[in-house]
C-alpha cells in the first residue's frame, strides 16, 4: 500500500528534497512488513516481497532523482507491475486461508497483465494494484477477525481510509510545495504504520492460535508454515 499507487495515475513526482526522499523509505518498509506479517502462506510472502520490491524501486528512484539528479525511469515504472503481481498473490493466499474462491483474482490479474501488454500502458497495472491493495486490507481484516484479533480487524480499514485521504491532498493546488509534500508524507507514513501494526497483531494472533476471543478462530488450516494442531478426535484414532 503505497501513496503513489493510490493517490495518482500518471502524475509526475515533483522536485523532492533529499530528506523527503530518504523518509519515503519509511512508509515503504512499514507497508512491506505489514504485507509480510499478514501473509498466511509462502505464496502470500512471495507476493509481499514483490510488493515491497516495487515500493523499494520507486523510493530508490526518488532518492536518486532528489539527491543526485539521476533519472532511471525503469525504477519508477516497476512500482505498479510489481505491486499488482504481488498483490494478486497475497490476495489469493488470503482467500485460500479463508477457504474462499480465489480463481476470480487470478483471472483479474491475468486480464490486467494482458491489457498492460496490449496497450503498452502502465494504467491497467495501476488499476489492478490499487484494487488488490485495498482488497488485501479488506480480506486482512476478515483474516484478523477469524483469528480473534479485533483491534487488527479495525485497523486495516482505517489504514485504507488514511491512504485515501491523500487523494485530495495530492490534488490540492499547493501540492508541489515542499511543506505540503511533508504533510502528505506524514499522512502516508501514519497510514502505513497503522497497516504495519494491524499486520503484526494478526501475525501474533495466528501464531498463538487465536486472539482476544478464541471462539472466533477458524484456523483449522496451517498458517506460516506451521503444522495443523492435532485434535482430540485425531489422537483417539
Amino acid at each position: 500500500m503505497f501513496v503513489d499507487g493510490l493517490a495518482s495515475l500518471a502524475a509526475e513526482t515533483p522536485d523532492l528534497s533529499m530528506a523527503l526522499a530518504v523518509e519515503d523509505f519509511v512508509p515503504t518498509l512499514l507497508a512491506f512488513l505489514g504485507y509480510l506479517f499478514v501473509a498466511p502462506s509462502t505464496l502470500g510472502r512471495i507476493g509481499a516481497v514483490l510488493m515491497g520490491a516495487g515500493g523499494l524501486a520507486k523510493s530508490t528512484w526518488k532518492l536518486l532523482h532528489a539527491g543526485y539528479s539521476i533519472d532511471i525511469p525503469v525504477l519508477a515504472d516497476l512500482l505498479f507491475p510489481l505491486l499488482a503481481a504481488g498483490g494478486v498473490l497475497l490476495a489469493i493466499s488470503l482467500h485460500r486461508a479463508l477457504r474462499w474462491s480465489w480463481w476470480p483474482l487470478a483471472v483479474a490479474g491475468l486480464a490486467a497483465a494482458g491489457l498492460a501488454v496490449k496497450q503498452q500502458s502502465v494504467q491497467p497495472a495501476f488499476i489492478a494494484a490499487t484494487a488488490f491493495v485495498i482488497w488485501i486490507s479488506v480480506v486482512g481484516a476478515v483474516w484478523a477477525w477469524r483469528n480473534g484479533e479485533a483491534l487488527a480487524a479495525a485497523l486495516f480499514p482505517i489504514s485504507v481510509l488514511a491512504v485515501l485521504a491523500l487523494v485530495p491532498l495530492r490534488n490540492h493546488p499547493a501540492s508541489d510545495a515542499l511543506a505540503f509534500q511533508w504533510v502528505q508524507q506524514g499522512v502516508n507514513t501514519m497510514a502505513q504504520l497503522i497497516f504495519f501494526v494491524a499486520g503484526l497483531l494478526t501475525f501474533r494472533a495466528v501464531r498463538r492460535g487465536g486472539g482476544d476471543f478464541p471462539a472466533a478462530h477458524q484456523g483449522d488450516q496451517p498458517a506460516w508454515g506451521m503444522p495443523e494442531r492435532t485434535t482430540a478426535r485425531h489422537r483417539t484414532r
